[in-house]
C-alpha cells in the first residue's frame, strides 16, 4: 500500500478513540430511459448497459449472426438505458463518531430500466457466440448486485476520506467532472476504456483502497491502489492511480495517472462470419480473454464563465503493452461465472498508443433549459506486434460530435434530446461505415 500517505493510517487510529454519536442512511438513485434510432447499429441487447450500441467505439464484433456495429446499413430503433445518466440505485450511510470523524459506506448497483435486470456484459459476450440475436461490448458490469460501488470507510473533516472495496478509478472520478456531456451517447460515458486507462473492465477496481484529501482551498488529491491477490507476486493484477486537482475561482484544473498490471479484456471464444456455425461447438457460451499492461496520463481543465456558460475539456493518452505475468493470466479458467476456453497475450514490439482529446461548452439559455455541445477525437498510432497480435500499419482516428438539450421539469425530473455523429477512418475501422448518426429522446428522474 505504498500509495497511502501517513495521514491514512492516522485516520484509522483516530477511529479507535472516537465516541459514538448520530447515524443516517439514504436510499438514492437515477432512472433514465430514452428512445434511440441509429442508422448503422447492432440489435438491442437486454444484458448490456445501454441496450443498443449508439457509437462505433470498438472494431470488435461478438455476434456471429449480425454484422458488427457500423458495417451494416440497417437502421436500429430501440430503447437506450442511461441516455443522459447511467441508471442505478444505491444505499449510503454515515455515522458521526465525534471529533469530526464519520464512518461511511456505499452500496450502488446498475439497473437496466428497459428490462428490470442487472447488466452482465461478459455473459452477454459469451452468449453471443451461442447464436443469440444480440451483440454487446465487454464492460465493468458483470451481474454483481453492487457492481458500481461497494465500499466502507472513514471520513474526517481534516484528514480526508479513506474507502475500501469495489469503486471506480480516480481517472473515472476526474473524467466525470471535466466532460460537459454524459451518458451512453457520449464516447467517454459509453466506452469505459477511458475511465479505466485501457480496458473497460478495469473502470472499477475490486479489492481497492482509495484516499482523498484537501490540502487547502486550492489543492486536492486522490490516491488509489488495488491489491492483486495473487500468491507469490506483488505485481500481478495490482493497479495504482493518482489525481491532483487545483481550483481557483472559476478555473479548475486536474492531472491524473493510472496503471493496470495484467488488464483483462473479454470477447467471445470464436469470431465467426455472419450466418456461420461455430467451428468448435464446445466454445459456444464461453469467453476468450486478452491480457495486457495498460497505463494512462490525462490533463483536464474547466472554466465557469458565468451562471450561463461553462467550458470543459481534456486529453488522455493510453498505452497498451505486454502483460506482467502471462503465465498466471493464461491459468484463469473462468470469469464472472463464465468458462474461459481461449487466451490471448498482447506481445507488442511497439506499444499501442491512443490519444483522446475533447472540448465542450454548456449554455443555460433559459431558466429551465440547457444546451451542451462537445467534440471528441480519438487517434490510434501505428504499432507493431508479433504473430500473437495484429499489426496496425497506419494511424486510425475517430471523431465524435455530441449535442444535448435538457429541459428541467422539476428539481428531480428532466426531459432530453440527444444527437451523436461519429466519423471513423483508418485500419482500426476497416469495413465500418465512415459516418454514423444517432438520435435519442428520453426522460431522467433522480431520487
Amino acid at each position: 500500500m505504498r500509495l497511502l500517505p501517513c495521514t491514512a493510517s492516522t485516520l484509522l487510529l483516530a477511529a479507535m478513540g472516537a465516541a459514538h454519536a448520530d447515524a443516517s442512511i439514504q436510499l438514492y438513485g437515477v432512472a433514465d430511459l430514452g428512445l434511440i434510432t441509429t442508422d448503422h447499429g447492432n440489435p438491442s441487447d437486454p444484458n448490456g448497459a445501454a441496450n443498443v450500441t449508439p457509437l462505433p467505439t470498438s472494431p470488435v464484433t461478438y455476434n456471429p449472426n449480425t454484422a458488427p456495429n457500423g458495417k451494416t446499413g440497417k437502421r436500429v430503433t430501440s430503447l437506450i438505458n442511461g441516455g443522459l445518466s447511467p441508471s442505478r440505485w444505491g444505499v449510503k450511510g454515515s455515522e458521526d463518531l465525534g471529533d469530526g470523524l464519520s464512518a461511511v459506506f456505499t452500496l450502488e448497483s446498475p439497473i437496466n430500466v428497459a428490462t428490470g435486470t442487472v447488466p452482465n456484459s461478459r455473459i452477454a459476450v459469451a452468449n453471443s457466440q451461442a447464436n443469440t440475436p444480440f451483440a454487446s461490448q465487454e464492460g465493468s458490469y458483470d451481474g454483481q448486485l453492487f457492481a458500481r460501488e461497494s465500499t466502507i470507510g472513514l471520513k474526517s473533516k481534516t484528514l480526508g476520506e479513506l474507502r475500501f472495496g469495489r469503486q471506480q478509478t480516480v481517472m473515472a472520478d476526474a473524467i466525470g467532472q471535466f466532460d460537459v456531456n454524459s451518458g451512453f451517447m457520449d464516447p467517454l460515458g459509453y466506452n469505459g476504456g477511458y475511465n479505466a486507462g485501457g480496458f473497460t473492465a478495469e473502470a472499477r477496481w475490486d479489492n481497492s483502497i482509495k484516499y482523498g484529501v484537501s490540502f487547502n482551498e486550492n489543492f486536492r488529491a486522490q490516491l488509489m491502489y488495488r491489491l492483486g491477490g495473487v500468491a507469490g507476486s506483488m505485481n500481478t493484477r495490482n493497479a495504482e492511480g493518482a489525481t491532483l486537482y487545483f481550483t481557483s475561482g472559476p478555473l479548475k484544473l486536474a492531472a491524473a495517472y493510472l496503471n493496470n498490471h495484467d488488464s483483462q479484456l473479454a470477447s467471445g471464444s470464436t469470431q465467426l462470419a455472419p450466418g456461420s456455425v461455430p467451428s468448435n461447438p464446445s466454445y459456444t457460451g464461453t469467453l476468450k480473454l486478452t491480457f495486457a499492461n495498460t497505463y494512462a496520463y490525462a490533463l483536464f481543465g474547466a472554466y465557469q464563465l458565468n451562471n450561463d456558460w461553462n467550458f470543459k475539456g481534456g486529453w488522455e493518452q493510453i498505452h497498451t503493452e505486454n502483460p506482467f505475468n502471462p503465465a498466471y493470466d493464461q491459468s484463469i479458467g473462468s470469469m464472472s461465472g463464465v468458462s474461459v476456453t481461449q487466451w490471448a497475450v498482447a506481445s507488442f514490439t511497439n506499444p499501442r498508443i491512443e490519444n483522446m482529446y475533447w472540448l465542450g461548452a454548456s449554455y443555460a439559455f433559459a431558466p429551465s433549459w440547457t444546451a451542451k455541445l462537445g467534440y471528441y477525437q480519438r487517434n490510434t498510432n501505428r504499432y507493431g506486434a508479433n504473430a500473437k497480435s495484429a499489426t496496425m500499419a497506419d494511424t486510425s482516428n475517430a471523431k465524435y460530435y455530441v449535442g444535448e438539450v435538457i429541459r428541467n421539469l422539476g428539481k428531480r425530473t428532466d426531459l432530453y434530446g440527444l444527437v451523436t455523429e461519429s466519423d471513423v477512418s483508418g485500419p482500426a475501422w476497416a469495413g465500418f461505415k465512415p459516418h454514423t448518426l444517432s438520435l435519442a429522446v428520453g426522460m431522467r428522474h433522480v431520487f
